[in-house]
């Protein structure tokens, strides 16, 4: 269908934070669970970077859609497509529906890009096709897409959240426990070296070499902590994984060696810390020797939302 000389009948935007996982564990993901009681424990926290989606919606003779990501065409975009064939179910007659993903964060380095679109996107789409289905059902509908596609367990609940977040039950928004702690006054500094896609961490290896580990931090957890509490908590649990060896070693002693505790995003070669505003530029300098794509952003208290 040529769009060029036609008008959208209904256009919706909606965005989802980036999200950072620092200690997870892996729930059960039996064939027999239903789908929005799957998903993982943990604790992570939400950056004001992330996913802007548009959707517009066409009156056409035929179904049909198109995806991009950053103004490139995206075939392969699955959770998306996952995510539209579930609304697809409610529409009763023929439209073109374009999708654009605004990415604001890289792919591939743990900072919850799969989830941010899935949400935003089923946010969008709930607003232009005038759905009313409540925030919370599409937020639901994305955390299906993800579980399903295995590009995330927790990304989705935490990200409809905001701040920092500890889920205690696994699950989608309405099913999962969780609870948030608001930060303010705080940045996070990212170093994204190299990408670790999470479909291929999802795997028996992952269970058998965090289980020991994640029981005592998860515990810990349960309560409220601050933001300092939680890095080393993530440190300590992805240490014993044998995460900070490698390529993050170098930018965590860095760190260290001028006071500040960092860790490691689940799952990337991705460091992180997060320091009083005051204190950004002396971290930027510590991992300015380094390799990789340096990101300072803010935390998202807020959670995900229609624009």
């Amino acid at each position: 269908m040529s769009t060029v000389l036609r008008q959208p009948i209904a256009i919706a935007k909606a965005f989802s934070p980036g999200h950072i996982t620092g200690v997870v564990r892996k729930g059960s993901l039996h064939v027999s669970r239903h789908i929005l009681s799957q998903g993982s424990e943990g604790s992570g926290f939400s950056i004001d970077r992330g996913v802007t989606t548009t959707v517009s919606i066409f009156d056409d003779c035929d179904s049909s859609y198109q995806i991009s990501i950053n103004g490139r065409f995206a075939e392969d975009a699955e959770v998306s497509q996952l995510v539209l064939q579930q609304y697809q179910r409610f529409i009763e007659r023929p439209y073109y529906i374009k999708i654009e993903h605004d990415l604001e964060i890289p792919i591939g380095f743990g900072l919850g890009s799969s989830g941010a679109a899935a949400l935003s996107l089923s946010y969008a789409l709930n607003k232009s096709l005038n759905l009313g289905l409540r925030a919370e059902q599409a937020a639901q509908i994305a955390h299906c897409a993800e579980i399903m596609c295995r590009t995330g367990l927790g990304s989705v609940i935490a990200e409809y959240t905001g701040g920092l977040e500890t889920r205690t039950c696994a699950g989608a928004p309405g099913i999962g426990t969780i609870s948030k702690v608001e930060l303010k006054g705080y940045r996070v500094i990212i170093l994204c070296m190299a990408p670790i896609y999470t479909k291929s961490v999802l795997c028996d290896n992952f269970e058998f070499r965090s289980e020991r580990h994640e029981n005592n931090l998860l515990n810990n957890l349960k309560a409220p902590v601050d933001i300092q509490e939680f890095v080393k908590m993530s440190y300590d649990f992805v240490s014993n994984m044998g995460l900070t060896e490698g390529r993050c070693k170098g930018p965590i002693g860095s760190l260290r060696s001028q006071g500040f505790d960092s860790s490691v995003a689940l799952f990337g070669d991705t460091i992180f810390t997060i320091v009083p505003e005051d204190l950004v530029h002396k971290v930027e300098q510590c991992l300015a020797g380094f390799s990789g794509q340096l990101v300072t952003c803010g935390i998202d208290n807020i959670g995900a939302r229609v624009l």
